[in-house]
């Protein structure tokens, strides 16, 4: 640990790279547009750096970690953003603004300047976290709204107003969940009166697909300004982007990276995950649903005509299972017959394949292991036909006909979305974690 006071000239631009904390002891600092005056306290974590500006001359006392340090600029890249981000929010409201970059390029910090700045003028703001794998706002797999009725440090702070689920952490293939959750998300917030709205978008920007999809995005948003972020990984990305935008009525500003910003590795990603899901399953119970009673989306094994126990038995035959193997479930649905099976593997040869088409005509069979179920992602429907909270599946009892799920959410549950995000609660630690991924 090192210990150091350190007095700022107004305007200078003070750089410190976690793990770090300090106290503003004299003066006034702007954090990404938050005002912070004495007696303001700080933690900045490992995975984290962070430029403060002064606004006047000012004292702060700071404590450096292992791996921390600190330095003094006249001028950064902050102070580039913060003059344009000015000159943008004297445009005419409703103003809607797109921040586009790759991983680790700032995106969330420019929201956050735009956002805050935009408070600081007295504007209704509101921000869509778009950032399904490393979300600010929300639970990751969620396209979130959230509205600022003040200035804020980080985006976590920023309390979610409605959710949008997608139901996976990566935006590849499923661009058109994620545009479609925008703009449902989009029109809320125009419906809640917002003047700014930012849209933050993920950090897939690399390759031709990645830069079409956020092509995609501007097309069907119409942003009024869309800010790119240029770093040294994405330099092609950015002019073709550029270039394409060039050729319309939109207002492109290409803006640099930090140039010290902090790269967060594999494991303080996942790190960030969990201490997110962890959140959002905060004191969460296990919850026994009728499948009936249930309006279930993107699970097809609980859709189609279940099959009898007599139709089950015939199935067991068909596909030459061992006398202590049982089929749970089975169903066939959009030409997929899929059965739950308990006690072994199924071996699927050439002879199984023409019973089953004798019995049950050109179907695709799919198999799946007892507990195959456990972890997967859910949004939970209200009454409402609203996503009002986020939960797991513990287990499908096919026999009782209920689904076990773990939640924090205690209304009345109508519907779940199922995702392809596995989660497991660690009983131990009592946080949640990814442990794979799952799709039928």
């Amino acid at each position: 640990m090192l210990q150091k006071t350190i007095t700022l000239e107004k305007d200078n631009v003070l750089k410190i790279t976690g793990p770090a904390s300090f106290v503003l002891e004299k003066g006034a600092v702007r954090i990404f547009g938050f005002r912070a005056e004495p007696p303001f306290k700080y933690v900045v974590p490992s995975y984290k750096s962070l430029p403060l500006v002064a606004s006047e001359k000012s004292c702060l006392n700071i404590v450096l970690g292992e791996g921390a340090s600190v330095s003094i600029v006249e001028k950064d890249t902050i102070n580039v953003w913060e003059d344009l981000v000015g000159k943008i929010l004297k445009l005419d409201k409703p103003l809607i603004i797109i921040t586009i970059g790759t991983v680790d390029s700032g995106k969330s910090s420019l929201t956050l300047l735009i956002a805050n700045t935009a408070v600081g003028m007295g504007y209704k703001t509101s921000i869509i976290d778009a950032d399904i794998g490393q979300a600010d706002i929300g639970p990751p797999t969620f396209i979130t709204l959230g509205v600022l009725d003040k200035q804020v440090v980080s985006l976590t702070e920023v309390k979610p107003a409605t959710y949008s689920f997608v139901g996976t952490t990566t935006p590849y293939r499923v661009m058109d969940k994620v545009i479609a959750a925008i703009l449902k998300l989009l029109a809320k917030a125009f419906n809640l009166g917002s003047q700014v709205i930012i849209i933050n978008t993920d950090g897939w920007f690399k390759g031709r697909k990645a830069v079409e999809a956020k092509l995609q995005t501007i097309f069907h948003v119409k942003p009024h300004v869309v800010f790119i972020i240029k770093k040294e990984n994405c330099i092609n990305e950015v002019d073709m982007l550029f270039n394409y935008l060039n050729k319309f009525n939109v207002n492109a500003i290409v803006v640099e990276s930090p140039k010290d910003i902090k790269e967060r590795s594999i494991s303080e990603r996942r790190s960030i995950r969990e201490y997110l899901y962890s959140k959002y399953f905060y004191g969460a119970k296990i919850v026994d649903l009728d499948i009936e009673n249930l309006v279930i989306m993107n699970l097809d094994v609980l859709k189609g005509k279940f099959f009898s126990h007599e139709e089950k038995g015939v199935l067991k035959e068909v596909l030459s299972l061992k006398p202590d193997m049982e089929i749970l479930h089975a169903t066939i649905v959009n030409n997929n017959l899929i059965a739950v099976v308990k006690g072994g593997t199924v071996i699927v040869d050439s002879n199984v394949l023409r019973n089953i088409r004798e019995t049950y005509g050109q179907v695709r069979l799919k198999v799946l292991s007892e507990n195959w179920e456990k972890g997967l992602v859910v949004s939970i429907l209200n009454e409402n036909l609203e996503e009002a909270g986020i939960g797991y599946i513990e287990k499908i009892d096919f026999e009782k006909g209920v689904i076990r799920i773990r939640t924090n959410y205690e209304g009345r549950i109508c519907g779940l979305i199922v995702g392809n995000i596995r989660l497991m609660y660690d009983e131990k630690t009592h946080t949640v974690r990814e442990w794979g991924k799952w799709s039928l």
